[in-house]
């Protein structure tokens, strides 16, 4: 809450705020204050108008739906099915290194670099060196 909103909901420290005001200050400020209440609640009114006006849409498109013998699940259905996302083949291996251990390493050179291949690379190898 912003200082105003904590002031103007204590009543002790709302009249400790308008000690110093004289009594036309203080009607002009309850004059300003009840302009913004009716105004908030007009747009109140308004929301709640809309929201009873779209209810009322909502529920004649579900009557019209039923009496064409229709339901919301017949238009969230898809018409066609969708089509499966066709797997993609691995990528081919471009790179080989055995490492300390005597096991082979391969990778395709997507992607992040491999510890065994980082190893080599730091040790003073290059990608062409382990070319297949």
């Amino acid at each position: 809450m912003t200082d105003f909103s904590d002031i103007a909901t204590n009543k002790n420290r709302l009249r400790a705020a308008c000690k110093d005001l004289s009594a036309k200050q203080m009607q002009t400020m309850a004059d300003n204050l009840a302009e913004f209440i009716a105004k908030r609640a007009e747009e109140a009114a308004a929301a709640e108008a809309a929201k009873a006006a779209q209810s009322a849409k909502k529920q004649e498109i579900l009557e019209a739906m039923r009496a064409a013998g229709l339901s919301p699940d017949d238009f969230m259905a898809a018409e066609e099915p969708a089509k499966p996302k066709k797997a993609r083949k691995p990528v081919a291996a471009q790179y080989r290194v055995t490492d300390a251990n005597g096991e082979v390493h391969e990778w395709s050179g997507r992607g992040r670099t491999p510890k065994a291949f980082q190893a080599f690379f730091d040790n003073g190898g290059s990608k062409d060196g382990c070319r297949i």
